[in-house]
């Protein structure tokens, strides 16, 4: 009994068509067109014709033709040897051709961007240039003005100084009037006393002569 379940399910597997164990993807080989036709058969009439490399998805197989379903739905008949289970040699150039012009397309984009960058970098650069030497002009005008400052300081100082000295120097002026003044007022008092003297030895000298003059006369006389 085994056995036969057996034979049974082997002649149903030899029976079933090939697209019923799953759908399997191939490509239309490099023919620029081919036409799918609504049956295996060529008294079949044309449904549409398949440009070489588009996709398609294998449904059945029989005498030489293939049942094959679109990426549209749309179901048809090609011939099996027109299939391949690559892209064809026609549609790996046209996408390579596709990735090389993203590609370039990529690299221009990425030149642009480089020369871009690079302008930055150049504008950047400038204005780092421009910033140094503000900040060099700033450190010069930062170190003048602190010179600026101690000379300030240091003229502030001497004016101290000087005013210092003016007020000494009038000091000693008022000294020097007052002590000139002194000076004066003491040699008033020596040529008053000069005079007093003079006036006083007038009157005594001619008082000392006459006496002498009477004492020598009554002398004389004796």
């Amino acid at each position: 009994m085994p056995f036969r379940i057996l034979g049974l399910l082997f002649c149903v597997f030899l029976i079933l068509p090939a697209g019923v164990h799953g759908q399997q993807t191939q490509y239309i080989s490099d023919e620029l067109q081919l036409d799918m036709r609504s049956g295996p058969g060529n008294q079949y009439r044309i449904q549409q014709m398949l440009s070489a490399g588009t996709e398609v998805q294998v449904l059945n197989e029989r005498d030489g033709w293939t049942q094959i379903r679109l990426s549209g739905g749309q179901d048809g008949w090609v011939l099996t040897r027109m299939l391949s289970d690559s892209p064809s040699a026609r549609s790996r150039l046209e996408s390579a051709e596709g990735g090389m012009q993203e590609a370039l397309e990529e690299n221009e984009a990425l030149s642009t961007s480089l020369a871009q960058a690079e302008e930055r970098i150049a504008e950047l650069d400038e204005a780092l240039a421009q910033a140094t030497g503000q900040r060099d002009q700033m450190s010069q005008e930062l170190e003048q003005a602190s010179q600026g400052l101690e000379y300030y300081d240091a003229n502030q100082e001497l004016r101290k100084q000087v005013i210092d000295l003016r007020r000494e120097l009038e000091d000693m002026a008022q000294e020097n009037d007052r002590l000139r003044g002194r000076n004066d007022q003491q040699w008033f008092m020596v040529g008053g006393m000069v005079a007093g003297a003079g006036i006083l030895f007038g009157l005594i000298i001619p008082r000392i002569r006459w006496r002498r003059q009477r004492s020598s006369w009554g002398s004389g006389g004796l």
